[in-house]
């Protein structure tokens, strides 16, 4: 990076026109869940991939453990309730009545898919659930910034019908077709139990970072056991309902993927005080909503760093961080005037 664009990135993050977005404040509420296993194996892995999932969230990212609800369908330590279509009704209620309007919700499916004759299901004890059921649960909780990271076989066909606006998408394969085991599943547990995912280093991991880390692994691990690719995940999140496995500019998909961080604070604001609260003055609520977009820019952006020339790449992120700090210098005078 140029020293040009270092002391524009330290300025907007801790420099006096410095403001972490809104966004920052916001809390993370997970539902995990795990279906039925059927062998053994699965079972034990499904379980190993879950519990990294929890222990990330809870014990490295700072998402508050009352605000994670794991379901699985043999119920142990830790684990809430059996995984069926009533608990995770009832999980989606309990978390609608606790999370705040601004706060992000992200549901995790581990498991197995079936698809049949165009009918795509995530296998549960009891009876299975569909997209219907899945985008009911969504709507439950909308308007607030959702996510589904479905990581079982088959799961590709639920994007046409979860796709909306303000929401994620992260599918483990593209199709139904795509039914057999998928191993999607263990690398995001890697991606959020670790540094390696965390590609801008800013000390937190968006769901943008952790596709992009699993779908390479996904890839590496089959080329290493030298197999045919039987799995390709997908992220949507334009609301248009058609999922891209290279998020990027051209597919207008990955910026708000790239905002959705998995708990956590970045670490140049985490001991911020002056974080911006709520407010009533529709002209500085624009602003906030403005800055949070730029801030979704940029973190797209950076993530495609390896993709792009050199000079083009920070002329475009400089453009960016410029406007940023005349949004953020903006949003301070309007803030001196409500004082």
């Amino acid at each position: 990076m140029s020293a040009r664009l270092a002391l524009l990135a330290a300025a907007i993050a801790g420099g006096p026109w410095g403001l972490p977005a809104p966004a920052d404040a916001q809390e993370t509420h997970v539902l995990l869940v795990v279906g039925l296993p059927g062998e053994e194996t699965y079972e034990e892995r499904f379980h190993e991939w879950a519990s990294t999932i929890r222990d990330a969230a809870v014990e490295r990212l700072g998402i508050r453990e009352e605000n994670l609800i794991w379901l699985a369908d043999d119920p142990a330590a830790r684990i809430r309730d059996r995984a069926t279509l009533t608990t995770m009704r009832s999980a989606v209620d309990e978390i609608a009545g606790r999370a705040g309007p601004d706060d992000r919700v992200l549901f995790v499916l581990i498991g197995h898919g079936t698809s049949s004759r165009g009918e795509v299901r995530f296998n549960l004890s009891g009876p299975d659930l569909d997209p219907a059921e899945l985008g009911a649960m969504l709507e439950r909780l909308a308007p607030r910034p959702l996510a589904v990271v479905h990581t079982a076989s088959a799961s590709g066909d639920f994007v046409p019908e979860l796709s909306g606006e303000g929401r994620t998408i992260i599918t483990a394969t593209r199709s139904g077709r795509e039914n057999t085991e998928t191993w999607f599943a263990g690398f995001f547990a890697e991606a959020l139990s670790g540094d390696v995912a965390d590609l801008d280093k800013d000390g937190r991991i968006s769901l943008l970072e952790a596709f992009e880390f699993s779908r390479r692994e996904v890839a590496r691990y089959f080329e290493q056991q030298n197999l045919l690719a039987t799995e390709h995940a997908l992220l949507d999140d334009n609301g248009d309902g058609q999922g891209t496995m290279e998020p990027s500019e051209a597919t207008s998909d990955g910026a708000r993927a790239g905002a959705f961080y998995v708990g956590g604070l970045p670490r140049a604001s985490a001991s911020r005080s002056d974080r911006p609260a709520a407010t009533d003055d529709p002209v500085l609520a624009t602003l906030y909503e403005q800055q949070a977009a730029l801030e979704q820019r940029i973190a797209a952006h950076r993530l495609r760093r390896g993709q792009m020339d050199t000079g083009a790449y920070e002329r475009e992120l400089e453009e960016l961080l410029v406007e940023l700090a005349l949004k953020t210098h903006e949003i301070r005078a309007r803030e001196e005037e409500e004082k």
